[in-house]
Protein backbone atom coordinates (compact mmCIF):
# COMPACT_ATOMS: atom_id res chain seq x y z
CA UNK A 1 0.00 0.00 0.00
CA UNK A 2 3.03 2.38 -0.37
CA UNK A 3 3.19 3.51 -3.49
CA UNK A 4 0.05 5.57 -3.27
CA UNK A 5 1.46 7.89 -0.88
CA UNK A 6 4.71 9.15 -2.09
CA UNK A 7 4.66 12.93 -1.61
CA UNK A 8 1.40 12.99 -0.26
CA UNK A 9 -0.18 16.08 1.69
CA UNK A 10 -2.94 15.86 3.88
CA UNK A 11 -6.19 18.43 3.60
CA UNK A 12 -6.66 20.24 0.68
CA UNK A 13 -10.74 19.47 1.64
CA UNK A 14 -10.32 22.57 4.12
CA UNK A 15 -12.26 20.37 6.32
CA UNK A 16 -15.45 20.23 4.59
CA UNK A 17 -16.49 16.80 2.48
CA UNK A 18 -18.85 17.04 -0.35
CA UNK A 19 -22.12 18.67 0.46
CA UNK A 20 -25.50 18.45 -2.04
CA UNK A 21 -25.34 20.69 -4.95
CA UNK A 22 -21.21 21.34 -4.51
CA UNK A 23 -19.97 19.61 -7.40
CA UNK A 24 -22.64 20.21 -9.71
CA UNK A 25 -22.65 23.63 -8.96
CA UNK A 26 -18.86 23.93 -9.16
CA UNK A 27 -18.57 22.25 -12.56
CA UNK A 28 -21.34 24.57 -14.22
CA UNK A 29 -19.06 27.56 -12.31
CA UNK A 30 -16.10 26.43 -14.53
CA UNK A 31 -17.77 25.66 -17.72
CA UNK A 32 -18.13 29.01 -19.60
CA UNK A 33 -14.96 29.42 -20.36
CA UNK A 34 -13.61 31.96 -17.64
CA UNK A 35 -10.61 31.64 -15.92
CA UNK A 36 -11.83 30.44 -12.47
CA UNK A 37 -10.05 30.91 -9.26
CA UNK A 38 -11.21 29.02 -6.06
CA UNK A 39 -9.03 30.36 -3.73
CA UNK A 40 -10.13 34.37 -4.66
CA UNK A 41 -13.25 35.67 -2.78
CA UNK A 42 -15.21 36.51 -6.14
CA UNK A 43 -15.77 32.84 -6.68
CA UNK A 44 -16.82 32.15 -2.99
CA UNK A 45 -19.57 35.11 -3.73
CA UNK A 46 -20.28 34.10 -7.29
CA UNK A 47 -20.74 30.33 -5.64
CA UNK A 48 -22.93 31.82 -2.69
CA UNK A 49 -20.68 30.11 -0.24
CA UNK A 50 -17.92 30.74 2.31
CA UNK A 51 -14.20 31.79 1.35
CA UNK A 52 -12.50 28.25 3.06
CA UNK A 53 -15.62 26.38 1.07
CA UNK A 54 -15.11 27.54 -1.86
CA UNK A 55 -11.42 26.69 -2.20
CA UNK A 56 -12.72 22.84 -1.05
CA UNK A 57 -15.24 22.72 -4.18
CA UNK A 58 -12.53 23.67 -6.06
CA UNK A 59 -10.08 21.05 -4.29
CA UNK A 60 -12.97 18.26 -4.95
CA UNK A 61 -13.26 19.12 -7.99
CA UNK A 62 -9.62 18.10 -8.91
CA UNK A 63 -10.04 14.91 -6.37
CA UNK A 64 -13.04 13.33 -8.46
CA UNK A 65 -11.30 14.10 -11.75
CA UNK A 66 -14.34 16.78 -12.92
CA UNK A 67 -11.24 19.33 -13.19
CA UNK A 68 -8.12 20.01 -13.78
CA UNK A 69 -5.18 22.60 -13.81
CA UNK A 70 -2.97 23.26 -16.91
CA UNK A 71 -0.37 24.43 -14.28
CA UNK A 72 -0.05 23.85 -10.90
CA UNK A 73 -1.26 27.03 -9.72
CA UNK A 74 -3.56 28.21 -12.55
CA UNK A 75 -7.04 28.85 -13.10
CA UNK A 76 -9.45 24.98 -12.86
CA UNK A 77 -10.66 24.20 -16.04
CA UNK A 78 -13.09 20.98 -16.47
CA UNK A 79 -11.88 17.49 -17.94
CA UNK A 80 -13.11 16.07 -20.62
CA UNK A 81 -15.18 13.42 -18.07
CA UNK A 82 -16.16 16.80 -16.74
CA UNK A 83 -17.73 17.87 -19.75
CA UNK A 84 -19.31 14.82 -20.28
CA UNK A 85 -21.02 14.36 -17.07
CA UNK A 86 -22.20 18.03 -17.44
CA UNK A 87 -23.79 17.26 -21.12
CA UNK A 88 -25.58 14.66 -19.76
CA UNK A 89 -26.40 14.80 -15.68
CA UNK A 90 -25.58 18.70 -14.83
CA UNK A 91 -27.09 17.75 -11.83
CA UNK A 92 -25.34 14.83 -11.04
CA UNK A 93 -29.02 13.04 -9.90
CA UNK A 94 -27.83 9.58 -11.49
CA UNK A 95 -26.58 6.74 -9.23
CA UNK A 96 -24.43 5.78 -11.81
CA UNK A 97 -22.47 9.18 -12.14
CA UNK A 98 -21.71 8.97 -8.57
CA UNK A 99 -20.21 5.47 -8.86
CA UNK A 100 -17.91 7.28 -11.89
CA UNK A 101 -17.36 10.00 -9.56
CA UNK A 102 -15.76 7.29 -6.89
CA UNK A 103 -13.88 5.61 -9.81
CA UNK A 104 -11.65 8.86 -10.30
CA UNK A 105 -11.58 9.93 -6.81
CA UNK A 106 -10.04 6.13 -5.81
CA UNK A 107 -7.74 6.65 -8.46
CA UNK A 108 -6.37 9.93 -7.77
CA UNK A 109 -2.80 10.94 -8.06
CA UNK A 110 -3.87 14.63 -6.92
CA UNK A 111 -1.64 14.17 -4.22
CA UNK A 112 -4.33 13.96 -1.54
CA UNK A 113 -4.81 10.51 1.23
CA UNK A 114 -8.02 9.88 -0.73
CA UNK A 115 -6.41 6.67 -2.73
CA UNK A 116 -5.58 5.04 1.28
CA UNK A 117 -9.28 4.54 2.47
CA UNK A 118 -9.64 1.97 -0.93
CA UNK A 119 -6.44 0.14 -0.86
CA UNK A 120 -6.30 -3.74 -0.59
CA UNK A 121 -6.03 -4.86 3.26
CA UNK A 122 -8.17 -2.02 4.69
CA UNK A 123 -9.68 -3.30 7.33
CA UNK A 124 -13.27 -4.42 7.89
CA UNK A 125 -14.35 -2.81 10.92
CA UNK A 126 -12.38 -0.16 12.94
CA UNK A 127 -13.01 2.61 15.27
CA UNK A 128 -11.77 6.38 14.68
CA UNK A 129 -8.96 6.02 16.91
CA UNK A 130 -7.61 3.07 14.95
CA UNK A 131 -8.09 4.97 11.19
CA UNK A 132 -6.53 7.74 12.58
CA UNK A 133 -3.10 5.59 13.60
CA UNK A 134 -3.54 3.46 10.90
CA UNK A 135 -3.23 6.53 8.25
CA UNK A 136 -0.63 8.38 10.37
CA UNK A 137 1.63 5.22 10.18
CA UNK A 138 1.45 4.47 7.22
CA UNK A 139 2.51 8.18 6.38
CA UNK A 140 4.96 8.15 8.88
CA UNK A 141 6.66 4.44 6.90
CA UNK A 142 6.11 6.68 3.69
CA UNK A 143 7.61 10.08 4.13
CA UNK A 144 9.77 8.99 6.77
CA UNK A 145 8.70 11.39 9.38
CA UNK A 146 5.46 11.43 10.98
CA UNK A 147 2.55 14.00 9.75
CA UNK A 148 0.67 16.19 12.53
CA UNK A 149 -1.80 13.85 14.13
CA UNK A 150 -4.33 16.51 14.06
CA UNK A 151 -4.12 16.93 10.21
CA UNK A 152 -4.63 13.11 9.93
CA UNK A 153 -8.14 13.33 12.14
CA UNK A 154 -9.05 15.75 9.37
CA UNK A 155 -8.45 13.75 6.74
CA UNK A 156 -10.15 10.86 8.65
CA UNK A 157 -13.20 12.96 9.59
CA UNK A 158 -13.62 14.13 6.25
CA UNK A 159 -13.49 11.32 3.98
CA UNK A 160 -15.51 8.99 6.59
CA UNK A 161 -18.27 12.05 6.21
CA UNK A 162 -17.71 11.99 2.67
CA UNK A 163 -18.27 8.14 2.36
CA UNK A 164 -19.75 6.55 5.66
CA UNK A 165 -23.73 6.36 6.28
CA UNK A 166 -24.50 7.70 9.90
CA UNK A 167 -26.34 4.88 12.14
CA UNK A 168 -28.72 5.87 13.34
CA UNK A 169 -29.54 8.70 11.19
CA UNK A 170 -29.61 11.86 12.53
CA UNK A 171 -32.86 13.56 13.44
CA UNK A 172 -33.13 16.46 11.49
CA UNK A 173 -34.95 18.75 9.09
CA UNK A 174 -35.79 16.83 5.87
CA UNK A 175 -35.09 19.76 3.80
CA UNK A 176 -31.90 20.28 5.64
CA UNK A 177 -30.03 17.68 3.49
CA UNK A 178 -26.51 18.30 4.61
CA UNK A 179 -25.02 14.57 3.53
CA UNK A 180 -22.67 14.08 1.18
CA UNK A 181 -23.91 12.29 -1.98
CA UNK A 182 -21.00 9.56 -1.75
CA UNK A 183 -22.98 8.20 0.71
CA UNK A 184 -26.34 7.39 -1.68
CA UNK A 185 -23.35 4.67 -2.70
CA UNK A 186 -23.33 2.72 0.48
CA UNK A 187 -19.94 1.41 1.21
CA UNK A 188 -19.64 2.25 4.51
CA UNK A 189 -21.54 2.68 8.13
CA UNK A 190 -21.16 4.72 10.51
CA UNK A 191 -22.00 3.30 14.24
CA UNK A 192 -22.17 6.03 15.77
CA UNK A 193 -22.95 5.23 19.41
CA UNK A 194 -19.67 3.47 19.50
CA UNK A 195 -18.03 5.62 16.65
CA UNK A 196 -16.85 2.55 14.59
CA UNK A 197 -16.92 2.21 10.73
CA UNK A 198 -17.95 -0.34 9.24
CA UNK A 199 -18.22 -2.05 5.18
CA UNK A 200 -21.47 -1.94 3.79
CA UNK A 201 -22.99 -3.93 0.92
CA UNK A 202 -22.51 -1.24 -2.20
CA UNK A 203 -25.58 -0.05 -4.14
CA UNK A 204 -25.74 -1.18 -7.85
CA UNK A 205 -22.31 -0.60 -9.58
CA UNK A 206 -21.86 0.45 -13.20
CA UNK A 207 -19.55 -1.92 -14.97
CA UNK A 208 -18.57 1.37 -16.73
CA UNK A 209 -17.33 2.26 -13.47
CA UNK A 210 -15.43 -0.86 -12.74
CA UNK A 211 -13.63 -0.46 -16.27
CA UNK A 212 -12.61 2.78 -15.37
CA UNK A 213 -10.54 1.80 -12.35
CA UNK A 214 -9.31 -1.40 -14.35
CA UNK A 215 -8.01 0.83 -17.08
CA UNK A 216 -6.46 3.30 -14.35
CA UNK A 217 -4.81 0.47 -12.35
CA UNK A 218 -3.41 -1.75 -15.32
CA UNK A 219 -1.49 2.20 -16.77
CA UNK A 220 -0.75 3.37 -13.54
CA UNK A 221 -2.26 6.78 -14.07
CA UNK A 222 -5.55 8.24 -12.30
CA UNK A 223 -9.06 7.31 -14.11
CA UNK A 224 -9.69 10.27 -15.68
CA UNK A 225 -6.51 11.06 -17.38
CA UNK A 226 -6.11 7.25 -19.25
CA UNK A 227 -5.42 7.49 -22.73
CA UNK A 228 -7.21 5.59 -25.54
CA UNK A 229 -5.62 2.39 -26.60
CA UNK A 230 -5.80 -1.23 -27.43
CA UNK A 231 -7.87 -3.99 -25.07
CA UNK A 232 -5.74 -4.60 -21.51
CA UNK A 233 -5.62 -8.52 -20.35
CA UNK A 234 -6.43 -8.36 -16.58
CA UNK A 235 -5.42 -11.64 -15.05
CA UNK A 236 -8.26 -11.98 -12.46
CA UNK A 237 -5.37 -13.27 -10.01
CA UNK A 238 -3.43 -10.17 -10.02
CA UNK A 239 -3.01 -7.58 -7.98
CA UNK A 240 -5.02 -5.17 -10.39
CA UNK A 241 -7.98 -7.36 -9.33
CA UNK A 242 -7.93 -7.32 -5.96
CA UNK A 243 -7.00 -3.82 -5.67
CA UNK A 244 -10.36 -2.73 -8.04
CA UNK A 245 -12.33 -4.99 -5.80
CA UNK A 246 -11.27 -2.86 -2.63
CA UNK A 247 -12.04 0.13 -4.48
CA UNK A 248 -15.63 -1.01 -4.94
CA UNK A 249 -15.86 -2.64 -1.41
CA UNK A 250 -16.12 -6.30 -3.25
CA UNK A 251 -14.43 -9.58 -3.13
CA UNK A 252 -12.89 -10.83 -5.89
CA UNK A 253 -15.37 -13.10 -6.69
CA UNK A 254 -17.83 -10.93 -6.40
CA UNK A 255 -16.26 -8.48 -8.79
CA UNK A 256 -15.92 -10.98 -11.07
CA UNK A 257 -19.70 -11.85 -11.16
CA UNK A 258 -20.40 -8.12 -11.76
CA UNK A 259 -18.13 -8.15 -14.80
CA UNK A 260 -19.68 -11.19 -16.37
CA UNK A 261 -22.81 -9.92 -16.09
CA UNK A 262 -21.57 -6.36 -17.77
CA UNK A 263 -20.06 -8.50 -20.76
CA UNK A 264 -23.31 -8.57 -22.03
CA UNK A 265 -24.70 -4.59 -21.14
CA UNK A 266 -21.45 -3.53 -22.94
CA UNK A 267 -20.35 -6.47 -25.47
CA UNK A 268 -17.13 -7.87 -25.73
CA UNK A 269 -15.57 -5.27 -27.79
CA UNK A 270 -15.65 -3.14 -24.73
CA UNK A 271 -15.46 -5.79 -22.07
CA UNK A 272 -14.75 -9.67 -22.72
CA UNK A 273 -13.74 -12.43 -19.83
CA UNK A 274 -11.40 -15.41 -21.97
CA UNK A 275 -9.56 -18.08 -20.84
CA UNK A 276 -5.87 -18.45 -21.56
CA UNK A 277 -3.06 -21.43 -21.01
CA UNK A 278 -5.12 -22.05 -18.46
CA UNK A 279 -5.60 -18.43 -16.73
CA UNK A 280 -8.86 -16.51 -16.55
CA UNK A 281 -8.11 -12.92 -17.92
CA UNK A 282 -10.48 -10.00 -18.09
CA UNK A 283 -10.02 -8.09 -21.22
CA UNK A 284 -11.30 -4.35 -21.19
CA UNK A 285 -10.94 -1.71 -23.19
CA UNK A 286 -8.71 0.90 -22.57
CA UNK A 287 -10.84 4.00 -22.81
CA UNK A 288 -10.55 7.26 -21.65
CA UNK A 289 -12.65 8.17 -18.61
CA UNK A 290 -15.02 10.55 -20.97
CA UNK A 291 -15.57 7.12 -23.28
CA UNK A 292 -16.85 5.14 -20.18
CA UNK A 293 -18.57 8.21 -18.91
CA UNK A 294 -20.61 8.23 -22.97
CA UNK A 295 -21.37 4.48 -22.84
CA UNK A 296 -22.83 5.06 -19.02
CA UNK A 297 -25.33 7.54 -19.96
CA UNK A 298 -25.93 5.98 -23.71
CA UNK A 299 -27.22 2.95 -21.95
CA UNK A 300 -28.91 4.41 -19.00
CA UNK A 301 -30.75 6.77 -21.59
CA UNK A 302 -31.94 4.34 -23.96
CA UNK A 303 -33.21 1.99 -20.83
CA UNK A 304 -30.31 -0.66 -21.20
CA UNK A 305 -29.51 0.02 -17.95
CA UNK A 306 -31.94 -0.27 -14.88
CA UNK A 307 -29.72 -0.52 -12.02
CA UNK A 308 -27.52 1.83 -12.11
CA UNK A 309 -30.06 4.65 -12.50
Amino acid sequence: MKSWCNAVKTGGHETFYPRPGWLAKGLQYIMDGEPRFFSQPQSADDLGVGRNMAKSIGWWLVASGLAKRETRNGPLKPSEFGNMVARHDPYMVRLGTWWLLHAAVATSKSGSTLPWFFSPGFPYRCTRTELTELLQNELKSANGKPPSLKAVQRDVAVMMRTYAVPIPRPITDPEDNLGSPFQRLNMWRHMRRLDRFEKSEPTPIPPEAICMVLCALSMGNSAYEIAEGEMIDVDVEDNVMLHCSSIFGLSRDSLLEKLSKGVDALGRKRLDIRNLAGKKYIAVGNVTASGWAATYFENSFEGRRVNAA
